[in-house]
């Protein structure tokens, strides 16, 4: 007989909990989300193209204002601008390949830098 609370008997109440969490771990195995390597590499892909390309454009835009505010100071003209925009594209490049390498290290699993092991020699 239900108690004043809605509760029934509590030496039944132990059981009911055992089922409701059988149910409970049967669902959440049903609804586990599957290895989905392919969906999870093509977005990881995607934010991967987007980091570097806003790297590179920012570099560029910001070589590009530099060099704009160069000539505005100093009033050189053209020069400035393309000496900016210059080191823009360099600086840009040298981003997206430090940012390039640092992702296929990381997704390689090799380390970087001075935990790289040593090749071996071919002389030996």
């Amino acid at each position: 007989m239900p108690e004043q609370n809605g509760q029934s008997d509590p030496s039944t109440s132990s059981t009911d909990l055992e089922k409701l969490e059988a149910k409970l771990a049967a669902a959440r195995a049903r609804h586990a989300p599957e290895d989905d390597t392919k969906g999870k590499s093509d977005g990881t892909l995607l934010g991967m193209a987007w980091r570097l390309s806003t790297e590179l454009l920012a570099s560029v835009l910001v070589g590009f204002m530099l060099g704009y505010g160069a000539d505005v100071l100093f009033g050189s003209e053209p020069w400035g601008m393309l000496v900016g925009l210059g080191l823009g594209i360099a600086a840009g490049f040298m981003s997206v390949f430090r940012t390039a390498s640092a992702m296929d290290a990381e997704n390689a699993d090799v380390p970087l830098g001075d935990a790289m092991p040593l090749a071996p020699d071919e002389d030996e």
